[in-house]
This record gives C-alpha cells, sequence and structure tokens, in this order.
C-alpha cells in the first residue's frame, strides 16, 4: 500500500538527495551568501549586512583617490643667505623705533660725508702757493710762480723738464761767475770797468727774462701738452743759443768773459786769467748743452703729434680769449665810473 502513498509526479531522485531537504538547502544558501560577502581587507572583519532596513539610508560608496603613477619631484629651493648684521645706535635703556636697512645705509653714508675733510682743511688738496722765487717771508717782494715739477709734469716728461731746470741753474752760476771773472780782470786791468758795467746790467736783466722766457713756456708745455708753448720755446731758445755763443767768445766791452777776454787776462795776470777761462768754459757748457736739450725736445715735439696748425689755433684762441677778458673788464671799469 505504501507504493500507492507515494507522488508519482515527484522527482524520483529527490528521495534519494539527502541534501533535498528544505532546512538543508536553506542553511548552506545562507553560509555561501555569507562567505561570499566577506571582505578580508574591510576595517573590520565582520560580514556586511546583505540586507538592510527601509528606515535606514544606505550612504553612497565614498571613491578613493587613485594612487599617483609618478611621484612628485621636488626642486630644491635656493639658499638663504643671511641678511647683514643691522647696528644700532642707541644706548643701553633707550628706547628707539626701529630703523630699517635702508635708513641705516642713509645715515652710515652721511657719518662718512661729514667725518671727510673739506678742501678748506687744508688734509685733502695742497694750497698751491707761488713758491718761486724763493723769498723770505718779510721780504716786500713774493713769489711770482708756483714751480713743482712732480705735481705738475707727467712722469714720463719729468727728466725733459729737470734737465732744463737744471741748465737754467748754470746759467745763473754762469752769470755770477762772470761777475767774478769781471772783477778779477778790473783789478789787473783798470780799463775793463766799462765792461764791468755791462755785466752787472746783463746779470740783473738775463737771469729773470731766461727763466720768463724759455724755461717757463716749456714748463707750462709739457705741463699742458700745448703746442703754441712748445713753439713760443723753440723760438727764444733759438736765440738763446746764439747769446751763449756769443758769451763764450767774449766780445771786449760786451759784458761777457769769454776766450778772447780771457787770454788777454792771463797775459797780464795768471790768476785772474785762469778765472776769466773758467768762466768763458762756463758759457761754451750752457750753449752745448742747450742744443742737445733743444734736439731732444724738438724729437719729443714731432713723435707726439702735435703741429704747427695746432699752434696756431691754441694762440687764435688764446688771443680771443684776451681780447674777451679786456672788453669784460673795461665795461665794468665803465659801469663803475658811471656810478
Amino acid at each position: 500500500m505504501s507504493g500507492y502513498d507515494s507522488n508519482p509526479f515527484a522527482d524520483p531522485h529527490e528521495a534519494a538527495n539527502p541534501f533535498a531537504d528544505p532546512s538543508v538547502t536553506e542553511a548552506t544558501s545562507s553560509a555561501a551568501r555569507g562567505i561570499e560577502d566577506y571582505n578580508p581587507f574591510a576595517d573590520d572583519n565582520h560580514p556586511e549586512p546583505t540586507t538592510t532596513s527601509a528606515a535606514e539610508p544606505v550612504p553612497p560608496p565614498v571613491a578613493k583617490p587613485a594612487p599617483p603613477t609618478q611621484p612628485p619631484v621636488f626642486k630644491p629651493e635656493p639658499a638663504a643667505y643671511p641678511s647683514p648684521p643691522t647696528y644700532s645706535d642707541t644706548y643701553p635703556g633707550e628706547e628707539r623705533p626701529i630703523v630699517q636697512d635702508d635708513e641705516l645705509g642713509k645715515a652710515h653714508e652721511e657719518r662718512l660725508q661729514e667725518q671727510q675733510p673739506t678742501p678748506t682743511s687744508g688734509l685733502v688738496t695742497k694750497e698751491r702757493k707761488n713758491n718761486f722765487p724763493p723769498l723770505p717771508a718779510k721780504c716786500p717782494c713774493q713769489p711770482c710762480f708756483y714751480h713743482n715739477i712732480k705735481d705738475d709734469i707727467p712722469p714720463d716728461s719729468q727728466a725733459r723738464v729737470r734737465h732744463m731746470w737744471l741748465l737754467w741753474w748754470l746759467l745763473f752760476a754762469s752769470w755770477c761767475l762772470n761777475e767774478i771773472a769781471y772783477i778779477a780782470a778790473f783789478a789787473v786791468d783798470a780799463d775793463g770797468g766799462e765792461g764791468f758795467g755791462f755785466s752787472l746790467l746783463w746779470f740783473v736783466l738775463a737771469v729773470p727774462c731766461s727763466f720768463v722766457c724759455w724755461y717757463w713756456p716749456v714748463y707750462k708745455a709739457f705741463k699742458s701738452d700745448s703746442s703754441m708753448w712748445f713753439m713760443i720755446f723753440f723760438f727764444v731758445f733759438f736765440f738763446q743759443i746764439l747769446a751763449f755763443i756769443v758769451y763764450a767768445i767774449g766780445i771786449p766791452k760786451s759784458g761777457n768773459m769769454g776766450f778772447i777776454l780771457a787770454f788777454k787776462a792771463v797775459d797780464k795776470n795768471t790768476a785772474a786769467g785762469i778765472i776769466c777761462i773758467v768762466s768763458a768754459t762756463f758759457w761754451a757748457a750752457c750753449g752745448t748743452l742747450s742744443v742737445i736739450l733743444l734736439l731732444r725736445i724738438h724729437r719729443y715735439y714731432r713723435t707726439s703729434g702735435m703741429t704747427v696748425r695746432q699752434a696756431q689755433e691754441e694762440f687764435a684762441q688764446s688771443r680771443a680769449v684776451r681780447s674777451a677778458g679786456q672788453a669784460a673788464a673795461e665795461t665794468t671799469v665803465a659801469a663803475v665810473t658811471a656810478k
């Protein structure tokens, strides 16, 4: 009868499968769902619930930023140099406002300018006082020229100017020796009084005129590199060389003790004659050295690129300046007279 109680439409394998029981299948299906929902990388190791109640809304998933494909490149920052120290001029216990670096710099510059000596103090610039001729302070006549080769003449031309300076002093010594020789000759022969008078006159006139007429022009020529002053020097110094030749010859009653007068003095007195010969030798030495120095200075003039045309232009310019100054002086005098 049991065969009649079974369901003819049932699955024939269901009775033979022990897991076909509904309770067993429900348990296995829930266990499988729990294993599938398990996330080992989650914050907690508890499986998330598969079902949620209608009262609690589910928050949307938060998108995590993707990791950078390339590490960032950091540029090294430039090294920061330490700022210069600032100095304060305040005293202990004194409150002063903070001063910026630029204000401190300006104040420092002003202090340096105040500490620098002014030109009137005589520490920066030398006072250019006339120093030639060297006369005593109590003398009523004071020096007329400022003579300083080291400060006024360029270094490459100082040797030439010094040689001319020594030549002028040799000229001065020759005139002094010329007077001594005439005194010795006059002591031997009383007829030489006329020449002795002329020698005194030439001594008084020739010494300052030689300084003004040919030494001072060559001094100013090298000082200012002026072609005009070189031309003045060449013109005057040529006649000075001719004068030296005449002095060395010794024309009677000319005031110059040359070789002619020296040989006459030797016949009368040997000692006086020797002094006269030494004087004539000094005139000859002056003439010889003058020719040598003239050639050297002329060579320098030619190699420096100066020309006669340049000298003419400088002369015309200086003459125009002098005429303008003279006109201004005359106008000033007329205005003062009119008042």
